[in-house]
C-alpha cells in the first residue's frame, strides 16, 4: 500500500510538471507571436522589427507586461551612456528592464539571467533574441513559484545588444554603482534551433564552476552543454567588468544554429518550440540549483 501511494504521488508530481511545460511553452509561443509580428501587440501594427526607438519601446512594454502578470514588480533602467568604439565616442541612449525575485531566507546575493529584446533592421528577430526573451520568462516563472530561495533572483531584458552589447554594458556599470554581490550571471541568446534534435546546447565561456553545474544538469537529461570560446553577446560585457558570466546558446559554433540569422526570414515559424520548451527547463534546473544550496 505504502508503495502504491509513493507511486501514485509520483505520478501525479510529473503530471503536475507536465502540464506545467506545456503551459509555458504556450505562453512562450505567445511571446514570440508579439514579439515577431505574427500578432499585432495592442493596438500597434505588428512589429516587422524591435530596431527603431518605437518597436523597442513597443516590445519593451509588452515584456514588461509579461513580469508583471508574474506578480513581479517591474523595474526600469534608463541609461545614457559614452561607448568609444574604433577612437570614436559615441553616445547611446535606452532602457533596460528587470524585477527581483526575492530570496526566502536572507542573502545579499543575486544571480542574474537575461536576454536582449531588440532585433538589427528589417529583421522580426524570431530566434535573435525573441527565443532569448521567451526562455528567461519561462525560468523566472519556475524561479518565482520555488518555494526556498536561498539567493536573490534579477531577471533582465537588455536594450541595444545589436548596437554593441550597450544595454548590459550599462546594466553591468548600474550594478557595479550599486555595489550589488552578484553571484553569477546568465545570458541567453538565439535559443530556437535543433536541426539535427539532439537538445544539445552551448555554454560560453563558463567559468570552472559554471561549466560543471551547467554539464552535470545536462548529462541528466540525456544531453551535452559543449564549451565554446563565442564573447559575441550580452555576457562579455558582464565578464569584462570581472562578474562570473556564461553565455547559453543553441550550437552556434558547432554549425547546428539557425540560417536566418540576422534576415527577414527570422520568423516565428522558424523557431523549434520543443527546443525552446526543453532548454528552458534546463537553464531554470541550473539556476535552481544555484539558489537552493
Amino acid at each position: 500500500m505504502k508503495l502504491l501511494k509513493i507511486s501514485l504521488l509520483l505520478t501525479f508530481s510529473l503530471a503536475i510538471a507536465v502540464c506545467q511545460s506545456q503551459t509555458i511553452q504556450k505562453e512562450q509561443q505567445s511571446i514570440l507571436a508579439g514579439l515577431t509580428g505574427k500578432t499585432g501587440i495592442n493596438n500597434h501594427k505588428p512589429l516587422h522589427d524591435r530596431y527603431s526607438i518605437e518597436n523597442r519601446n513597443i516590445a519593451r512594454d509588452f515584456l514588461g507586461n509579461q513580469i508583471k502578470g508574474l506578480g513581479l514588480k517591474l523595474k526600469e533602467h534608463s541609461y545614457k551612456i559614452d561607448i568609444l568604439r574604433k577612437g570614436v565616442t559615441k553616445n547611446y541612449e535606452g532602457k533596460n528592464i528587470y524585477t527581483i525575485i526575492p530570496s526566502t531566507t536572507e542573502s545579499n546575493e543575486y544571480v542574474i539571467i537575461g536576454a536582449h529584446f531588440d532585433s538589427v533592421k528589417d529583421c522580426p528577430g524570431a530566434n535573435d533574441n525573441a527565443t532569448g526573451c521567451a526562455l528567461v520568462y519561462g525560468v523566472a516563472k519556475q524561479i518565482a513559484a520555488l518555494k526556498t530561495r536561498t539567493k536573490n533572483v534579477m531577471v533582465v531584458y537588455f536594450d541595444q545588444e545589436e548596437h554593441g552589447l550597450v544595454g548590459s554594458q550599462a546594466f553591468t556599470e548600474f550594478i557595479k554603482e550599486k555595489k550589488m554581490n552578484v553571484h553569477s550571471v546568465h545570458t541567453v541568446d538565439q535559443m530556437g534551433w535543433d536541426m539535427d534534435n539532439d537538445r544539445n546546447i552551448e555554454i560560453e565561456i563558463p567559468t570552472p564552476y559554471l561549466k560543471t553545474v551547467y554539464q552535470k544538469q545536462a548529462k541528466k537529461l540525456g544531453i551535452k552543454a559543449l564549451v565554446t570560446p563565442e564573447a559575441g553577446s550580452d555576457h562579455r560585457a558582464f565578464r569584462t567588468e570581472g562578474f562570473n558570466a556564461v553565455g547559453i546558446t543553441e550550437e552556434y559554433r558547432n554549425k547546428d544554429t539557425t540560417p536566418h540569422y540576422h534576415r527577414v526570414t527570422d520568423t516565428y515559424e522558424t523557431v523549434n518550440f520543443e527546443y525552446l520548451s526543453f532548454s528552458t527547463n534546463l537553464v531554470f534546473n541550473v539556476i535552481e540549483e544555484l539558489i537552493t544550496k
